[in-house]
């Protein structure tokens, strides 16, 4: 069912599915988060002016995506549900990590 919720039944069976594909190719049965892991369907919904939860990495990518856009601070601060402050804080750290990777030679490049 796409863009619905299914039924139990449903639910049920991919439960067990799920279970089985665990046993059958011995797959841990907890997987533990990439805290470097960024969401991109949660900044695209954010950034499309949609609710979202998001991590810090998350907000600060929506920061920079909405400021490379041309959003004012306020209408971020506003999607992010912050203070347009803490947006232009996150744009000053953002500025500074695109400067201090640029200054990082890439492998094989002279320094």
């Amino acid at each position: 069912m796409a863009g619905g919720v299914g039924c139990g039944a449903c639910w049920e069976r991919a439960i067990r599915d799920d279970e089985r594909a665990v046993v059958l190719f011995g797959l841990p049965r907890e997987l533990e988060s990439d805290p470097d892991l960024v969401d991109e369907v949660a900044v695209e919904l954010v950034c499309g002016g949609e609710p979202a939860a998001l991590t810090a990495l998350e907000r600060a990518e929506v920061v920079r995506r909405l400021t490379k856009r041309g959003e004012p601070a306020t209408r971020i601060a506003e999607r992010l549900g912050m203070a347009a402050r803490s947006v232009t804080r996150a744009r000053v750290a953002v500025r500074c990590a695109e400067v201090s990777s640029a200054d990082v030679p890439d492998e094989g490049e002279a320094a």
